[in-house]
């Protein structure tokens, strides 16, 4: 089998090594001839002779990002405090995940939500739907994250919306009950291993949570307990552990 990759593929004949290679070629056989004999005055092994002088430095420097800002002394969670809500997470996630699995298996009965949802896409209008708007231009009541609404939701609903509502964290630099309800929720219901994007994400709220707990002024003290829980469960149980508190 091997005898037939020896046979050449084109028949040249007889080749001259004193072909004058400055004339241009007639044939496509004369042709090949030159090639032959410029292959066989090519050394086999060669060594490129490099002036290191005119090399740029090629390091690349890669800035790190930023991580979650030191909690101050006092509004630092302790130690069993955090592992105590990495429980009642874990408990939560594991009965809303028997649920979902009872009614895709037909086990309970359970009817899609009723309520109009916006399209994927529709970034202001999640915020709407989820926190509802009061302005002199319109009034929109939100909308609470039932079962009911969490289970109509696909995964890549979940995702996107819980972006949005990180976002406007981000944005408003505020965490106001109602928003901390929904991203909780979601959290409940995000799959896991995450996705590069989510992980960005939800690094993105320890930060920010991390940043607004550092700013808090003595009268908003009472709001460093959901700040603490989202770095928590981020860092613990999302295993971001390079953001956890001590």
């Amino acid at each position: 089998m091997t005898d037939c990759l020896k046979k050449p593929a084109l028949f040249v004949g007889s080749v001259e090594e004193n072909i004058n290679l400055s004339v241009p070629p007639a044939t496509g056989e004369e042709y090949i001839k030159r090639v032959i004999v410029e292959a066989q005055k090519c050394d086999d092994v060669v060594i490129a002779q490099i002036d290191r002088r005119r090399l740029k430095d090629t390091g690349v420097y890669v800035k790190a990002l930023a991580g979650c800002v030191t909690a101050p002394h006092s509004l630092a969670p302790a130690a069993e405090w955090q592992k105590c809500q990495i429980t009642d997470f874990s408990d939560i996630r594991l009965y809303v995940a028997r649920l979902k699995s009872e009614i895709q298996t037909c086990k309970r009965k359970w009817r899609p939500s009723s309520i109009c949802m916006p399209e994927v896409d529709d970034k202001s209008g999640w915020i709407k739907f989820c926190l509802g708007s009061n302005t002199f231009h319109e009034e929109c009541k939100s909308n609470d994250p039932t079962l009911e609404i969490l289970f109509s939701m696909n995964q890549p609903t979940i995702e996107q919306v819980l972006e949005y509502l990180i976002e406007f964290v981000e944005i408003q630099k505020r965490l106001e009950d109602d928003l901390g309800r929904w991203i909780y929720a979601l959290l409940v219901v995000l799959e896991v291993p995450l996705n590069p994007d989510m992980c960005s994400c939800l690094r993105s709220l320890a930060r920010i949570c991390s940043v607004l707990r550092a700013d808090l002024s003595p009268i908003k003290k009472s709001q460093t307990t959901v700040l603490n829980l989202f770095i928590c469960l981020v860092a613990r149980y999302f295993r971001q552990l390079d953001l956890a508190d001590p």
